[in-house]
């Protein structure tokens, strides 16, 4: 059991949360435009997007149309994307503007230092390992290390599907569904 002292930081009254080893569905716009780490999904998950490849080489999974969502709520095709790190994946022909599923962990990767990007870094640790907390408030954490990293994601696996946004409305459904169970 953890013991709060007054000489701990801000971040260590933060609940921060557990690493998830079942691979939860997430949109590609849940992760892209979380601002917050600690609402971040932490661990194993699943995306769904079109692979393309970043001007600078790596390759980006892009959030695709959702037809099914209100006009206002859906994003145009290619409007936000995860980098995607495939070092768990060497045997899969990347095909490049197909649609996929993405079975991989949530990380971060800081483009201005590709050394910190060898070791993953999850946005949890982050948060855990950064040297300021008892400097500076839980905003000004958040902001820093939004500008020091990107979300990504580390690839287990990719398998290339026809029908992603009807997919994608499958899992959406089963999310609502089970957390209409979890209500009662």
């Amino acid at each position: 059991m953890r013991v709060m002292t007054k000489e701990k930081s801000d971040i260590d009254a933060l609940e921060l949360p557990e690493y998830c080893f079942h691979n939860k569905f997430v949109l590609v716009e849940e992760l892209a435009l979380e601002r917050n780490f600690l609402r971040l999904h932490q661990g194993r998950c699943t995306v769904i997007g079109r692979l393309q490849q970043h001007h600078s080489g790596y390759l980006i999974l892009e959030n695709i149309n959702l037809s099914h969502l209100p006009r206002k709520y859906a994003l145009p095709e290619g409007t936000v994307n995860l980098r995607i790190f495939k070092f768990a994946v060497w045997d899969v022909e990347l095909k490049i503007g197909h649609y996929c599923e993405v079975v991989g962990e949530v990380v971060l990767w800081n483009p201005n230092n590709s050394r910190d990007n060898w070791l993953r870094l999850t946005p949890r640790g982050a948060l855990e390992s950064s040297q300021n907390f008892d400097k500076i408030n839980n905003k000004e954490i958040f902001e820093q290390l939004h500008k020091k990293y990107f979300l990504a994601i580390n690839c287990f696996k990719i398998d290339y599907i026809e029908c992603p946004a009807e997919l994608i409305e499958r899992h959406l459904k089963i999310r609502h569904l089970a957390l209409n169970n979890a209500k009662r």
